[in-house]
């Protein structure tokens, strides 16, 4: 079944030819109907390439996993001896559960107690030490059958999990009005509340509108009794200025601002060139290797 493929952008520069290979992790993001991957350098904290796939179905019923297939034909670097290779997912279906209370035993049914099983699933957690929370969530069993075929690796992680580990670094967790984080994506949004260093919320939303992302975000904050007047809001995602998103939000929201990169990590001069805001799933991956 043919697809139309499309790499939106590739970064890289001289220092990915120099550099062996073989001592750098590929942190890969597999999202809806978006393939990103970074080349990162460990020892010295660098990132030394990003590319984007997004494809557009020629059909409505079909597979991710022959979308991926027809990347892997099309770009060779994927087939690299990296040292390692870290596989994350940006799916729906998924859940927080206090570490305390967490038993790996029980994984599929915290998950569907707020999802409905579905089939061809594989439930996975992971375990974010800085909140002591468990993120268990489920993805494509066919789609993680090949990837780990392909790169002989099992280390999986959930995108959402990675931001978080992210957002943990910031002093804004500890405000006492709080903080939102934001990660806008195609089509729906992650939404993390923190006040005075715990995590409140996080949770994934459908939007159709820039309204759509004010309503669920004011709801939220008012719910754990937090002000929209008073809490500050960190926006990330393919997002400008001018955008319909930040327009609308910025009529209820005084306090927002765009996120940083996540700090202690080295960016090629073109990916500095881009909004600091962009990219933050696919650059917080980086801290879970």
């Amino acid at each position: 079944m043919a697809y139309t493929i499309q790499p939106a952008f590739a970064i890289d520069d001289d220092t990915l030819l120099e550099t062996d290979l073989t001592t750098c992790h590929l942190l890969i993001l597999i999202g809806s109907g978006t393939f990103n991957y970074a080349v990162f350098n460990p020892l010295h904290r660098k990132f030394l390439a990003v590319k984007s796939y997004s494809y557009v179905p020629k059909t409505l019923a079909v597979a991710d996993l022959e979308m991926i297939e027809q990347i892997f034909d099309a770009d060779k670097l994927l087939f690299t001896a990296f040292k390692e290779v870290l596989l994350a997912f940006d799916t729906q279906d998924n859940t927080l559960v206090p570490s305390e209370f967490f038993d790996p035993q029980l994984k599929k049914e915290y998950l569907h107690v707020v999802h409905p099983e579905k089939m061809h699933e594989a439930v996975l957690y992971d375990i974010v030490e800085e909140m002591g929370i468990v993120h268990v969530y489920a993805v494509d069993k066919d789609v993680l059958g090949f990837l780990r075929k392909e790169f002989s690796s099992d280390r999986v992680v959930h995108t959402n999990a990675a931001l978080m580990k992210s957002y943990s670094k910031s002093a804004d967790i500890h405000r006492f009005d709080g903080v939102a984080f934001i990660d806008i994506q195609a089509h729906q949004f992650v939404l993390t509340i923190f006040k005075n260093g715990k995590l409140l919320l996080q949770q994934q939303f459908f939007y159709q509108s820039g309204l759509d992302v004010v309503y669920y975000t004011i709801n939220a904050l008012r719910q754990l009794q937090l002000s929209e007047q008073q809490v500050k809001v960190k926006l990330g995602g393919a997002l400008s200025n001018d955008s319909v998103i930040y327009t609308e939000l910025n009529k209820f929201i005084p306090q927002m601002e765009w996120i940083d990169r996540p700090s202690g990590i080295l960016y090629l001069p073109k990916m500095q060139e881009l909004p600091s805001h962009h990219f933050q799933n696919l650059y917080a991956l980086a801290l879970c290797v």
